[in-house]
């Protein structure tokens, strides 16, 4: 009867040794700068869920740390950069809470870039759906006339984008409008190229568009496609489209125009700066552009504004 009680109090106190051992292990929990500099070494090395996993233990944890906006941006950024589509609306999804959160951070203009670039990154050829494009568009002019950014460092960088995103949603509009002709649908054509000429001033295949505009009307009404023909050679002397305009001004007994000096200086202009850019939509079929590239703010940069300095308290 003795053995059993001392059997059985070696093994109660066996019991309580354990127990205080776990005790003392559950206190040891790292501090906010620790789990903030360990997801971002694993972000950069493409450790995507172990950097979630600790940001997500930082801003659980510490709700007042002083890393709780750049964990929430970098938070998002592991979404971002793991890339596909699930992830990149997660990313859209975590880029806004953050916007919602720290509306006057030095971040906020970078992470409203980043919602954009979740669309720029799943951007379709023009003849294919061009949702992200539009979504991208809206993002990215919303960006751009908005009052809290108007002293960004990143709204050129919009700008260029915006700019490279009409293109496509440009020519996703006059790839239908040349079938509409093809099928002699002439007011669709008429309708499609009216919206481009209102919608994107800036579009490099304006002159296409006018050109395309005035076979159609000249269908149908000929003395008034002359305008459109006139449009073209005075102000896109540049143009493989002159030649047969200036042909078909002859043929209507319409006045041939001088070349636009301004119009001139700027084509060529855009030629030097364009080229390697929009020539067959080379950024879509895997060329390297500066159209999926970036200087917002990231999380992988050892020198952007959410590194941490070597022995920074």
């Amino acid at each position: 009867m003795r053995r059993w009680l001392a059997v059985a109090l070696l093994l109660a106190l066996c019991g309580c040794g354990k127990s205080v051992q776990v005790t003392a292990k559950s206190t040891l929990v790292e501090n906010d700068k620790d789990l903030y500099i360990t997801a971002m070494n694993a972000l950069k090395k493409n450790r995507f869920t172990v950097a979630r996993l600790q940001l997500q233990t930082l801003l659980e944890t510490y709700e007042d740390s002083e890393f709780s906006a750049q964990a929430k941006y970098a938070y998002a950024d592991t979404f971002y950069y793991e890339s596909g589509h699930s992830n990149l609306v997660l990313a859209e999804s975590e880029f806004r809470k953050f916007i919602t959160f720290f509306p006057q951070h030095e971040l906020a203009d970078d992470a409203q870039l980043k919602v954009a670039m979740t669309h720029i990154k799943q951007l379709q050829r023009p003849d294919r759906d061009n949702t992200e494009a539009r979504l991208a568009e809206y993002e990215l002019s919303a960006m751009i006339t908005d009052p809290s950014y108007a002293n960004s460092p990143l709204l050129d960088e919009a700008k260029d984008k915006l700019r490279f995103v009409q293109e496509i949603l440009a020519e996703s509009i006059l790839g239908p409008a040349e079938q509409y002709y093809k099928k002699g649908a002439y007011p669709a054509v008429v309708d499609r190229c009216e919206e481009i000429l209102k919608k994107y001033p800036d579009f490099t295949g304006t002159d296409r568009v006018l050109y395309l505009l005035a076979e159609t009307i000249r269908k149908v009404a000929p003395p008034q496609s002359a305008s459109y023909y006139t449009q073209i050679v005075r102000d896109y002397p540049l143009s493989p489209l002159v030649k047969d305009s200036k042909k078909h001004l002859v043929e209507l007994q319409a006045t041939i125009p001088e070349p636009n000096p301004i119009a001139l200086n700027r084509a060529q202009q855009r030629q030097d700066e364009s080229k390697g850019s929009f020539l067959g939509l080379s950024f879509l079929k895997g060329g390297s552009t500066s159209l999926q590239e970036t200087k917002a703010a990231s999380s992988k940069d050892p020198f952007s504004v959410l590194a941490i300095i070597e022995g920074q308290q």
